[in-house]
């Protein structure tokens, strides 16, 4: 039978899958449980509590009787997608929807969530092109979640990673980002990028950022403490080509050649 194939996802023994199938045709109490599926009472009582506490069947009381079904779809859905973020490691302060085609957008907020998710992405994408984009309002909000050490750690594992970053930024950005953070900050950022493009500053007022890797698209709001994470989605598609365009039409700048000149690092 079809859905006793499908259900095998879950991982049933024998005698679960049989109760559960049960259930789902309709037979309510443990007794016709029994009797239909040949599996002792005691046997389906134990099993409907398993069943019960991975939020796949629940019970209620109909004169005096107590009966059992299958969970409704948002329970369900609720049930396994709370499984899905342990087995993931998804932050509780996250939120998954998924769209066709394979596209899917998690929402991300909350201090210490950012925090995790932004030294995972850097972890986790090794030897990788990281294309950015921020607006001048958007260290506000960065400098309210990351300490300048914890930004410098971030500017390290970077390096150490060899991740290839390529930004948007206005003019200016380097020279107004070392008088505020430090010479410190700017050692440690020069040697983690290759290129940056520069366009006027009137492009940048407003507390957004971006990253962009190959399969999945970031956009910060840290003054708002949420980042939309999207993956394999036209969405990122269209913004990709958006920051192609910026590209396209700013001024090539070696950002490392810049601040080596702003720190006085010999080359």
């Amino acid at each position: 039978m079809e859905i006793s194939k499908n259900l095998k996802i879950l991982g049933l023994s024998n005698k679960e899958e049989k109760v559960l199938m049960a259930i789902i045709s309709g037979i309510k109490t443990p007794l016709l449980i029994s009797k239909e599926t040949k599996v002792t009472r005691p046997a389906v009582y134990d099993i409907l509590k398993k069943l019960k506490f991975r939020g796949i069947v629940k019970s209620h009381i109909i004169n005096g009787k107590k009966i059992w079904q299958l969970c409704n779809k948002d329970d369900l859905e609720n049930g396994f997608y709370e499984a899905k973020k342990i087995l993931l490691s998804l932050s509780h302060e996250s939120k998954e929807v998924e769209g066709l085609g394979g596209s899917t957008i998690i929402i991300h907020h909350g201090k210490e969530n950012i925090k995790t998710l932004l030294k995972t992405i850097f972890l986790n994408n090794k030897n990788k092109r990281l294309y950015g984009f921020q607006g001048n309002m958007s260290t506000i909000g960065w400098d309210k979640i990351f300490t300048t050490e914890e930004t410098s750690e971030i500017n390290q594992i970077i390096k150490k990673n060899g991740i290839i970053v390529e930004a948007v930024l206005p003019i200016g950005w380097f020279e107004e980002q070392t008088k505020t953070l430090g010479i410190e900050w700017a050692k440690d950022f020069e040697g983690r990028s290759s290129r940056f493009h520069i366009i006027e500053p009137e492009y940048f007022t407003h507390g957004g950022q971006m990253f962009i890797l190959k399969d999945s698209l970031y956009l910060f709001g840290l003054n708002e403490e949420i980042i939309v994470e999207i993956r394999h989605s036209e969405i990122q598609k269209m913004i990709l080509m958006f920051f192609r365009f910026m590209q396209d039409n700013s001024q090539l700048v070696d950002g490392n050649s810049l601040i080596r000149k702003i720190t006085g690092i010999k080359d």
